[in-house]
């Protein structure tokens, strides 16, 4: 009997409209093969669902693992200081394989527990990446049984020269780690496809160029060349910040949307990811290339990026996924708090009623939308034959559905973790009862905790010099004017 095969019998499937219908669904070797009442099949496990909600698993479209160990370090710091820390520019040798084993499982726990069935995982990894450190991260990810798109997050720039500094702090980056070069970066992505990229399977590589300002034009095209040849999800992340923006005019006279444009790097293969301080030009450039965008309102509250104009992308009929970032910057990493949030927020855009993001919107994001920004099209994010068997079981007999009106809109704006009883992934149960399977929870906590002391506080020092360059060129850019607002007052 295929251990990803099963039956889940008597539940109520939660379907594309948004409505309720009781049915069966069969699943063989991970892939949903039949959704219709009363089956009865005899070679295949059956988990019976009565009483539960049988809705398409969650997915994370953009996230940083290597930020597992930095909950609660960091408060009022802008992000371009957050990442002097946060990203450990002075590192010169990575973390041991067992800590990023154990910093890895640590977020796939909190993620599977509520409800996220896949991740795309943007791994920074000072002083760099390499096989041996993506190893790790792929066994973890394998023995958690979390779907998992890795990319390999790359600059091939010193972090200050991202950054529009005046010349007398230009020494600074003497003190940061000396960043790959483009050919390395290229090896080693070409080394990890070969090793572990399973295409439409459980590990997915790709390349995830920094930033435009982070780095080389040569390092965007040759990383979208290999995207485009190999099939695999390109992502960077794109004016996130106003100084980001303010920077992109001073240095190309033009946002880095349009630079992207110009040079070919947008496209169905690409996803720009925050997209916060961006005007309907660049929303237009996104929609006519197919490029598809990653919003994570969490994260961008939580380091006072400003508020992405969401209903403007969708308007524009940009693909939206969500993220939730870093554990750095959004502790939770709790994809059912991240799309209540969504659901919530862009409320206050001063749109119409009618306008509004809806319920369903959200829900949208976090599953069909994030499918394709996962690089799986439309093989996940749906209770139907032929997609991939990503499943989350909610107990109905909760506060939050009780009564039950509208179960998209109760699961967007009232659901959280201790109604997420089940969790399947390609026909695998790897939350049963809402704990873990084959997760030793005490030992991996003692674990990280040990690991977090020895390899993270420990390495952030050295920083002086760089944050007070950073420090001066935020205070200009925040000064300097700007044709979006995305601050609120």
């Amino acid at each position: 009997m295929n251990q990803n095969s099963l039956l889940i019998k008597g539940g109520d499937v939660l379907a594309a409209d948004g409505t309720l219908r009781r049915a069966d669904v069969l699943v063989r070797e991970g892939c949903i093969e039949e959704v219709a009442p009363n089956l009865e099949v005899s070679d295949v496990n059956v988990i019976h669902a009565s009483g539960k909600m049988i809705s398409p698993g969650l997915i994370n479209s953009h996230y940083h693992s290597n930020e597992n160990f930095n909950p609660g370090l960091y408060e009022g710091l802008p992000l371009d200081l957050w990442f002097v820390h946060s990203h450990q520019v002075t590192r010169t040798a990575p973390m041991s394989a067992e800590a990023i084993y154990t910093r890895t499982l640590l977020g796939a726990v909190a993620m599977l527990r509520s409800g996220t069935t896949a991740v795309v995982d943007f791994v920074f990894e000072a002083p760099e990446i390499t096989a041996a450190t993506l190893e790790p991260i792929i066994r973890a990810y394998r023995d958690v049984g979390l779907r998992a798109t890795v990319l390999l997050g790359a600059a091939d720039l010193h972090y200050l020269s991202s950054l529009d500094i005046d010349s007398a702090d230009r020494g600074a980056a003497s003190t940061e780690f000396t960043p790959p070069t483009v050919d390395r970066i290229i090896g080693v992505a070409r080394e990890a496809v070969q090793e572990w990229h399973e295409p439409e399977g459980m590990i997915g590589i790709g390349l995830g160029p920094s930033a435009p300002q982070r780095c080389s034009l040569a390092l965007l095209t040759a990383t979208m060349e290999m995207a485009r040849q190999e099939g695999l999800v390109w992502q960077t992340h794109v004016q996130e910040t106003r100084t980001q923006a303010v920077t992109a005019r001073r240095w190309q006279h033009r946002s880095f949307i349009d630079l992207l444009s110009q040079a070919k790097l947008l496209g169905p293969e690409a996803t720009l990811v925050h997209t916060v301080w961006i005007d309907d030009d660049d929303r237009a450039l996104m929609a006519a290339s197919g490029t598809s965008a990653v919003h994570c309102p969490y994260s961008n509250l939580r380091l006072g990026d400003g508020i992405a104009n969401l209903p403007a992308l969708l308007r524009a009929g940009v693909n939206v996924g969500l993220g939730t970032d870093g554990r750095g910057c959004d502790e939770t990493l709790d994809m059912l708090e991240l799309i209540r949030l969504t659901g919530l927020l862009h409320k206050i855009h001063g749109l119409p009623p009618e306008d509004w993001l809806t319920a369903h919107q959200a829900f949208a994001m976090a599953t069909s939308a994030g499918s394709r920004c996962a690089g799986h099209g439309d093989a996940l994010g749906r209770i139907e034959p032929g997609a991939r068997a990503d499943i989350v079981l909610l107990r109905k007999d909760t506060l939050t559905f009780t009564p039950l009106h509208n179960p998209v809109r109760q699961l967007v704006f009232g659901a959280t973790s201790r109604d997420v009883h089940s969790v399947i992934v390609d026909g695998r149960v790897v939350v049963d009862g809402g704990e873990v399977v084959g997760v030793d929870i005490p030992r991996l906590l003692a674990d990280a905790s040990r690991y977090a002391a020895d390899d993270v506080l420990s390495t952030d020092t050295n920083t002086e010099r760089l944050e007070g360059a950073v420090r001066r060129m935020f205070d200009g850019a925040e000064a300097a004017e700007h044709h979006v607002n995305a601050y609120i007052g």
